[in-house]
């Protein structure tokens, strides 16, 4: 009998009960650690931290400024002599943006590489996609990438989210308006990503429009990596929209300004905090001359946490300007760092959800943001942003001096009683 390969069939099969093997083997390995009364992720002179972002999909220059800034920052710190004498490792991994993936990340990320927490996570579909996780096997994330109420609503015990949600930036938004155009009567539109994000945000415009006395004349929303934005501009024209509020993402949102250029349409644009960055200038150009933003940072600000960012960007990334993610990624890692400084050395991860709870308008951090959690309080309870205009000349966003802070009406409060959408 001669010898007979085996079949393709055969061989995926085989890789397939090897891959169950390992993941049974590493599954028992953590098991076993943890019986032992080892720590996940700390040793002797190492504090082991995950991300997981999106480095080559859709949104993938936001992971991949969020996890360049927070690496700055721990690379500082490191430098210093880590904290309470042992340095902080990062180890990012890629989701591309699909929450299929994010989970295989964060298995691959506590079963193998046996991390303490997670930190800076990207995207609000892809954090909520390991929330069961996170719960089961008590594991914080900080300051997820995602500023929606669907993060805290209700609070999770294991996730520490950002302030202002998305919700409350809408409120934010059409306050502004209305303090513009007392004794006229604007008209709002809206585009918005149909998901998470975009439907948070649509969320609390539509409260706040009652609240405020404002009238949505149209609401236009868009597939995620949607392209072409022709028919929902063009409605929002026919509609006379004087005032729209963007919730989309650097990319689309682009499109959507260049589309609107296009039809020699002008009306104002405001838009939220995800696309508070200078590539959302370079990418849409002079069709970005009637836009503004909400951002969390003044990038143009002298405070000494911001020389200290700078000084470090020269340091370690010369060539390398300022830019809002890449900032936003190191205000993460502050947060954790004082996390971890908070709790001492002996460290697990239960002592560090009860730290984090302890916070009371902590603001030693780049965005200057008074964090502030609890018990049953895990974000969006602070309305603090600059705004933000373009300077096309200089192809970048300029920041008033002050910051815009946000006293929530009791309208705010009351409507908040009831659960994001999902």
């Amino acid at each position: 009998m001669g010898y007979n390969p085996p079949r393709h069939d055969d061989r995926r099969d085989l890789m397939i009960r090897l891959l169950w093997v390992l993941t049974a083997f590493l599954l028992a390995f953590a098991s076993c650690s943890q019986q032992n009364g080892n720590i996940p992720g700390i040793t002797e002179d190492t504090i082991k931290v995950g991300m997981i972002a999106d480095l080559t999909g859709p949104m993938a220059f936001i992971g991949q400024e969020v996890s360049a800034g927070a690496r700055l920052y721990l690379q500082h710190v490191n430098e210093q002599g880590g904290v309470h004498g042992r340095r902080i490792e990062l180890i990012v991994e890629d989701d591309s943006y699909q929450p299929s993936r994010t989970v295989v990340a964060a298995r691959k990320l506590l079963d193998l590489d046996q991390v303490l927490c997670f930190l800076g996570n990207t995207g609000t579909a892809t954090t909520l996609a390991i929330e069961s996780i996170l719960e089961r096997e008590g594991v914080p994330l900080f300051a997820p990438s995602t500023w929606s109420s669907a993060i805290y609503t209700p609070p999770r015990r294991y996730i520490f989210g950002l302030d202002p949600s998305y919700r409350m930036q809408s409120w934010m938004m059409l306050s502004i308006i209305r303090q513009e155009t007392q004794g006229r009567h604007p008209l709002i539109g809206v585009i918005y990503q149909d998901d998470d994000f975009g439907r948070d945000g649509l969320r609390g415009l539509r409260e706040a429009a009652v609240h405020y006395g404002l009238h949505i004349v149209a609401e236009e929303s868009y597939k995620r990596a949607a392209l072409d934005f022709s028919t929902q501009v063009l409605n929002l024209k026919r509609a006379n929209a004087t005032h729209v509020i963007l919730w989309t993402t650097l990319r689309e949102t682009a499109a959507v300004l260049k589309e609107a250029r296009l039809l020699d349409w002008h009306p104002v644009f405001l838009g939220n905090n995800t696309i508070a960055d200078d590539k959302l200038v370079e990418l849409a150009g002079e069709a970005a001359e009637n836009l503004r933003v909400l951002s969390t940072i003044n990038l143009s600000s002298d405070t000494d946490q911001m020389k200290l960012y700078r000084e470090l960007i020269a340091r370690y990334d010369p060539g390398r300007a300022p830019q809002y993610y890449h900032a936003g990624g190191y205000n993460f890692a502050q947060f954790l760092v004082e996390v971890l400084q908070r709790a001492g050395s002996d460290l697990n991860r239960e002592k560090l959800v009860t730290v984090a709870e302890s916070f009371r308008g902590w603001d030693e951090n780049l965005a200057h943001m008074p964090l502030t959690y609890g018990p049953d309080l895990r974000g969006g309870s602070i309305g603090q942003v600059y705004l933000a205009r373009v300077d096309v000349g200089q192809k970048r966003f300029v920041y008033d001096k002050e910051p815009i802070r946000f006293e929530t009406p009791a309208d705010f409060e009351a409507a908040g009683d009831s659960r994001a959408e999902k």
